[in-house]
């Protein structure tokens, strides 16, 4: 499977919503108009995407649990523990509370969405990380053991049963700090998994394509309306109309949507989005006011750049290296389309 710029193009609309919401916060301390509150909606992006670009590989061949494992770890892994120990160092450096220890065994450890951890440290946006890895964890298992017909009921079930629970307790959850659970966040991650599978049955392929350009307009209004209205907590619809437009662009790339998603300064940042995702939280929160604006253009381009090309690309050239170097009959082909 080769990469789709197209997605790379998804995952830049996602890091540049994010980054918005942040710098926002840095430079003015205030949201000019609520619906720039895109940072939540942007890492939602992120979740559909990575449910979806994880199940579509491990379906394409058998399933190998280490292989896997082994990949995300040197994609993910290499990076993130740079950023601690610099995060880490920063704080002894310093004398300044950047991090703590309970805060640094959390993001290790991948619980950093679920538990209090005495305050909310630079290391703070490590929760949509350890989300990740929890679903890592714990889906291909699944998928392993149901197989893929099965795993769409599971999909399917689980991001209602998420929504529900969400909608019962929404008051409890819809305000900073309480809304990184993966009990009620989890259900963006299952619908990319479920659109994954349905677009893997080609029996359903070509009825998808043509149920897929009928929901693109109400998918196009929905999300927008959803951005608009709710900022703390992504409903269900804001999933499902997300996935609705990567299926779009997946099944159509002849449309004009798709080309412009993936015309290369997009897609190039989008190939970077992970490194800039894990070093702009210490930049918007080092300095505050007008004056943290230069540290950021000069800065965060600086470490994250650096974060890729130094760390993030060896590390996955390292792991591909190490995998040709097994029995051939054991590989399942490396997936350089599902970098998220």
């Amino acid at each position: 499977m080769k990469r789709i710029a197209t997605l790379d193009g998804w995952r830049a609309l996602a890091i540049l919503m994010v980054l918005v919401d942040h710098v926002l916060m840095a430079v003015r301390g205030a949201y000019p108009a609520p619906w720039l509150q895109l940072g939540q909606h942007g890492v939602t992006i992120f979740f559909v995407l990575s449910g979806y670009l994880i199940t579509a590989h491990l379906i394409v061949a058998p399933i190998n649990l280490k292989i896997f494992y082994t990949r995300r770890f040197f994609r993910l892994m290499p990076a993130a523990w740079t950023f601690l120990a610099v995060l880490w160092l920063m704080s002894r450096a310093t004398g300044k509370p950047l991090t703590t220890p309970a805060e640094i065994a959390s993001c290790l450890l991948f619980y950093r969405n679920l538990v209090s951890v005495g305050g909310w440290g630079l290391a703070g946006h490590f929760w949509s990380l350890s989300l990740e890895e929890q679903f890592y964890l714990v889906w291909p298992c699944c998928l392993l053991l149901a197989g893929a017909r099965r795993g769409r009921w599971i999909a399917a079930g689980g991001a209602c049963a998420v929504a529900v629970y969400r909608f019962v307790f929404w008051a409890h959850y819809d305000r900073f700090g309480m809304n990184i659970g993966s009990q009620v966040r989890a259900d963006a991650l299952l619908v990319g998994c479920l659109l994954a599978l349905l677009l893997g049955d080609l029996a359903l392929r070509a009825r998808l394509a043509a149920a897929i350009r009928l929901l693109t307009i109400p998918a196009l209004v929905t999300l927008p309306v959803c951005i608009a209205v709710f900022h703390q907590l992504p409903p269900l619809i804001e999933s499902v109309s997300i996935a609705v437009l990567i299926g779009a662009v997946v099944l159509h790339p002849e449309t004009g949507a798709a080309k412009a998603l993936g015309v290369a300064p997009l897609a190039w940042l989008g190939r970077i989005s992970y490194s800039i995702y894990l070093w702009q939280e210490l930049f918007v929160h080092m300095t505050h006011g007008p004056s943290a604006l230069p540290l950021l253009l000069v800065g965060l381009p600086c470490c994250a750049l650096g974060s890729y090309y130094l760390i993030e690309q060896p590390c996955i050239r390292f792991a591909r290296r190490r995998e040709k170097t097994r029995p051939a009959r054991v590989l399942a082909p490396v997936p350089t389309a599902a970098e998220s």
